[in-house]
C-alpha cells in the first residue's frame, strides 16, 4: 500500500518552494520598480539580515530534525515489539517441552499454525493498516487458548508449563496487538503547518537576499530544496515502518527464525501444512 503521507508532504513543500520563491521574486520586482535598489547605501546581505536568516532556518531545521528523529524512534519501538512478539511464541513453544506427548502435540501444532498465521496474514494485515486485524490469525489464537484450557494437567510441573505456555502466549498476543495499532504514526497537522510555515519564511528571505545574485540564488535554493525533500520523505516513510513501497519494511524475519529453530529443534508431523479457520477479509 503506498504511503499515504509521503505525497502529500512532497506535493506540500513544492508548493511552498513555489509560493516563497515567486512572492521574493515579486518583492524584488517592486523594489525595483520603486528605485528601492538603487536608494541602498549597503548590501542587503549584511551581519544584522545574515543573523535572522540563520534563526530562522536553524529553528525550521531543527523542527524538521526533531519531527524525523522521532519517527526514526517509532520505526525502532516497533521493531523491538515485532522482536518481542517473536520471543514470546518461542518462549511459549520450548514450554511445552514438560508436557505430556498427547497435550504437548496439540499446543505446539496450534502455535505452530498461530505463528504461521501471523507471518502471513496478519503482517499483512498490519501493512495494509487493517486495524481490525486478521481473521484466521485470531481464529488460530482462539483455538490455541482453548487446547491449553482443555489439558487436564494432574502433575505440578504440567500445570506449571500450562502457565508459562499461557503467559508468553498472551505476552505475544499483546505485541501483536501493539504491532498493528504501530503500523502508523499519527503526526499532528500543527506541526506540519509550523514546519511547512518554517520553510516558506526560509525560501522566501533567501530568494530577496540573493535575488541579485542569480547563480549563487538558483544553487542555494536547490540544495535546501533537495536537502529538505530529503528529510521530509526520512520523516514519512519511517512514520510507517510497514510499508513496502518506500524502501522502508520491517519483515516478520525474527518470527521466520524462530520457527526456522524450533523446526530444527523439535521436528515432527506438527509441522505439516494448516488448515484455515477463517477467510481473511483482505484475502
Amino acid at each position: 500500500m503506498a504511503n499515504d503521507h509521503l505525497v502529500p508532504a512532497l506535493l506540500a513543500l513544492g508548493l511552498v518552494f513555489c509560493l516563497a520563491v515567486g512572492l521574493g521574486w515579486l518583492i524584488h520586482r517592486l523594489e525595483i520598480q520603486r528605485g528601492l535598489v538603487a536608494r541602498r547605501d549597503q548590501a542587503l546581505v549584511s551581519d544584522g539580515i545574515s543573523g535572522a536568516l540563520g534563526f530562522i532556518g536553524g529553528t525550521a531545521s531543527f523542527l524538521l530534525g526533531v519531527l524525523m528523529l522521532t519517527s526514526i524512534d517509532h520505526f525502532k519501538a516497533t521493531q523491538e515489539i515485532a522482536r518481542a512478539e517473536a520471543t514470546a511464541f518461542s518462549a511459549a513453544f520450548d514450554a511445552t517441552a514438560a508436557l505430556a506427548d498427547e497435550p504437548q502435540s496439540r499446543i505446539r501444532r496450534d502455535l505452530i499454525c498461530l505463528m504461521r498465521s501471523v507471518v502471513a496474514d496478519s503482517w499483512h494485515a498490519t501493512s495494509s493498516r487493517d486495524l481490525t486485524g486478521d481473521e484466521n490469525t485470531q481464529a488460530w489464537t482462539m483455538r490455541a487458548h482453548a487446547t491449553l484450557y482443555g489439558v487436564d494437567a494432574e502433575r505440578s510441573a504440567e500445570q506449571a508449563a500450562l502457565q508459562r505456555v499461557d503467559d508468553q502466549l498472551a505476552e505475544a498476543v499483546i505485541a501483536g496487538q501493539s504491532r498493528l495499532l504501530s503500523a502508523a504514526a499519527y503526526m499532528p497537522p500543527t506541526l506540519w503547518i509550523l514546519v511547512y510555515v518554517g520553510l516558506f519564511v526560509v525560501f522566501l528571505v533567501v530568494t530577496i537576499l540573493l535575488r541579485p545574485y542569480p547563480l549563487l540564488a538558483s544553487v542555494a535554493l536547490a540544495s535546501m530544496l533537495l536537502l529538505t525533500a530529503a528529510m521530509i520523505w526520512t520523516l514519512a516513510a519511517y512514520e510507517e515502518p510497514f510499508n513496502q513501497d518506500d524502501g522502508v519494511y520491517i519483515a516478520p524475519n525474527a518470527l521466520e527464525a524462530v520457527m526456522t529453530r524450533l523446526r530444527d529443534a523439535y521436528p515432527g508431523p506438527a509441522w505439516e501444512p494448516c488448515a484455515r479457520l477463517a477467510k481473511s477479509e483482505l484475502g
